[in-house]
């Protein structure tokens, strides 16, 4: 098999990976506790706070978004973001995949003086 046919091979079985991934989305989900403010409350005192809440952050426009989400979203949120992390690792392979077919080739480059260049 040609080095050219191996390597659209290889490109095209990452292809398939990304159409089985799913939703996609950035951010990251953590767990946390809060503390109210109240200094009567027990979360002043044994310093544990309320919660955990679930808490996504993400960007939108330069800006950072917050949201609380429930624990089922929270499970959706965290998939989305790893089948993100998991199509950024493919998209760098592609990349890679796609130099070196480029660099493949053997062709004649000769410079047209006439020809606009890109």
């Amino acid at each position: 098999m040609s080095k050219i046919n191996e390597l659209e091979r290889k490109y095209f079985l990452l292809k398939r990976k990304i159409d089985k991934l799913g939703f996609i989305c950035t951010g990251s989900v953590m767990k946390v506790f809060k503390t109210c403010g109240n200094p009567g409350c027990r979360c002043s005192k044994d310093k544990e706070g309320h919660g955990p809440y679930n808490i996504w952050t993400h960007k939108v426009n330069s800006k950072t978004i917050t949201r609380t989400l429930t624990s089922e979203q929270a499970k959706l949120a965290q998939n989305c973001i790893n089948n993100m992390r998991k199509m950024e690792a493919i998209l760098h392979q592609m990349k890679d995949l796609s130099v070196q077919y480029i660099e493949s080739y053997e062709k004649d480059f000769s410079v047209d003086k006439n020809r606009e260049k890109v």
